[in-house]
């Protein structure tokens, strides 16, 4: 998997849901769905809640969002404001990272982001893709 952080997030969700009265059936592909998100050619591979869910994440992005119209992400923007979300986003990912050595490893996300951020002021690949997007950071 991607980054160790999908992962655990995946277990939280699965066990809400559990804990809600949902069964295996429902909760293994909300967890794939999670835990794959981050994970390009193979999340689009696992079925209709995966795809669904990395494509909805895209869209946050600005990736593959031309069906929303500009009008259509200003009020949603508006209502919703992204409050830097691929910073907080990322800086999120580092601190995980740096307290779990599976989340920080080598080739994960989390790992890359650490390195990518080692000199002070230094902005991840994905923070400079960000700015540059139809939403922005």
């Amino acid at each position: 998997m991607c980054c160790g952080a999908s992962e655990e997030i995946a277990d939280m969700a699965a066990r809400f849901l559990t804990e809600h009265g949902y069964g295996a059936q429902a909760v293994g592909p909300v967890w794939e769905a999670i835990a794959l998100h981050a994970t390009p050619g193979i999340a689009e591979r696992r079925g209709v809640l995966a795809y669904l869910t990395r494509r909805g994440i895209g869209v946050d992005f600005g990736i593959g969002a031309d069906f929303v119209t500009d009008t259509q992400g200003a009020a949603v923007h508006s209502n919703h404001p992204r409050l830097n979300m691929v910073t907080a986003l990322v800086d999120d990912i580092v601190r995980h990272a740096a307290r779990s050595p599976q989340a920080g490893a080598r080739y994960t996300l989390g790992g890359e982001f650490v390195r990518e951020r080692a000199e002070p002021g230094a902005v991840t690949f994905l923070e400079r893709t960000a700015s540059t997007s139809r939403w922005g950071t």
